[in-house]
């Protein structure tokens, strides 16, 4: 009789994969280093999985706009008169280089701001703030706020949920370092748990079942253990997806491109461009008009969009890059793979005019695709609010991993440790374990 398939990859893994003990022992102090990590990462990752609704609940006074007495609730402010509001409010020291295009009636306006340079000693001014909340039907201003900033104020709650995810809220390079090794390990040490409930018996599937079951009947550290095994094999894909799109995200370019392009073509156009060779676009202006440069982007947009055969819905956001003097120009296209945010991109140099880049969630090369689905299934970005629940009960699964994992370390630790000599007559905690199989 032919061996099948799984049998095969039984037999393969006994011939190549390290040694049992030294995989137990990779997955023992491997999980043991991340357990922490990822507790913070599981937890704050099921806080996100709503971060707008979070959000909303904790400020509301920074995120509902109303319009003022007697004004239509659908009337709001063009795109260049609430940039043009925003900048005389904050005053010069503020660098406001973007417009807003699809702000929504009720809710304020995101401006994500940044220090302008000073003229007279070409430093940055120090703001305090890099987030400002604007209501679109009056252009008032009703919030500045510092993502960066810990803090357990309300306003604040949310994103420092987010920069815990993220990096620990640790300074950005090194938070983001941090937790792309963690999440480089995770991704390891899910290939390396998978191998070690992989039977080395016959027949396969009959000998795989009980990894896959709880008896809950049975004692704690078996309970515990069955726990660990069996919620780690059914959540196995999904737990690989979370590994993979943080190493994505934290060490994109050391980790998950060199190893992704290998196996799927990218385009790389949409990168950051090099900082331009002269200081002077640090301390001028725009080399054209807002309506100048949104008119120029529409062009470009337009043109890129009939040679790729896209479908424009709405258009999203228009910024400019001062240090590498390109406009970053997001629109919604049937390229999305949100509903709600456009992520169909294109930069443009802003002295010629023409496209030096471009992003398309969708329908590019296969390596882009592949990634944006995974950052979009990470982020719960598609499928609604069914996948952001399950996200957040993902969450929950990795804490449960994280927490029985140790439970079972501590066990076993306990069983190793030596006797005294009145103990004799006692079973140890590893005969109960095995007798309890």
């Amino acid at each position: 009789m032919r061996p099948t398939l799984a049998g095969r990859a039984s037999a393969w893994l006994c011939r190549h994969a390290p040694g049992r003990h030294t995989l137990v022992l990779l997955h023992r102090w491997n999980g043991l280093a991340l357990a922490l990590f990822l507790l913070v990462a599981s937890l704050t990752g099921s806080l996100l999985a709503f971060e707008d609704e979070l959000d909303l609940w904790l400020a509301p006074e920074l995120r509902l706009a109303h319009p003022a007495p007697g004004q239509p609730a659908s009337a709001m402010l063009d795109p260049y008169a609430l940039r043009e509001r925003v900048a005389l409010a904050l005053g010069p020291q503020a660098d406001v280089s973007q417009l807003i295009l699809h702000p929504q009636a009720g809710r304020t306006v995101r401006f994500l701001v940044g220090p302008a340079i000073d003229r007279a000693t070409g430093q940055p001014f120090r703001l305090g703030y890099d987030e400002v909340l604007v209501n679109p039907h009056t252009g008032a201003i009703q919030g500045l706020r510092d993502r960066q900033r810990i803090s357990l104020e309300r306003s604040a709650l949310m994103p420092l949920v987010f920069n815990l995810h993220h990096s620990l809220a640790l300074p950005r390079v090194a938070g983001a370092l941090v937790m792309g090794v963690v999440a480089t390990l995770w991704t390891l040490d899910c290939l390396v748990g998978m191998i070690l409930t992989w039977p080395r018996g016959r027949p396969f599937l009959t000998k795989w079942k009980p990894a896959w079951l709880v008896k809950w009947r049975a004692g704690f550290y078996r309970v515990n253990l069955d726990l660990h095994r069996a919620f780690g094999l059914w959540c196995w894909v999904l737990l690989l997806m979370l590994a993979w799109s943080s190493v994505m995200f934290n060490l994109r370019d050391q980790i998950y491109l060199p190893v992704m392009s290998r196996l799927l073509p990218f385009d790389y156009s949409w990168r950051p461009a090099p900082p331009l060779a002269h200081a002077s676009p640090l301390t001028a202006g725009p080399p054209m008009s807002w309506p100048q440069a949104h008119a120029m982007a529409r062009r470009a947009m337009a043109g890129f969009a009939s040679q790729r055969g896209l479908q424009i819905d709405f258009e999203e956001r228009l910024s400019y890059d001062r240090r590498r003097g390109v406009y970053a120009y997001m629109v919604h296209s049937n390229a999305d793979l949100r509903s709600d945010v456009g992520n169909t991109g294109l930069l443009i140099d802003a002295a010629s005019g023409q496209i030096r880049g471009h992003w398309l969630p969708t329908g590019d090369r296969s390596g882009n695709t592949f990634s944006n689905w995974l950052g979009a299934l990470h982020m719960g970005h598609v499928f609604g609010l069914p996948w952001r629940i399950a996200l957040a009960l993902l969450g929950l699964a990795v804490s449960l991993l994280t927490v029985t994992g140790v439970v079972v370390w501590w066990k076993k630790r306990g069983a190793r440790q030596p006797r005294s000599p009145g103990a004799g007559m006692k079973p140890s905690a590893s005969h109960m374990v095995r007798a309890s199989r």
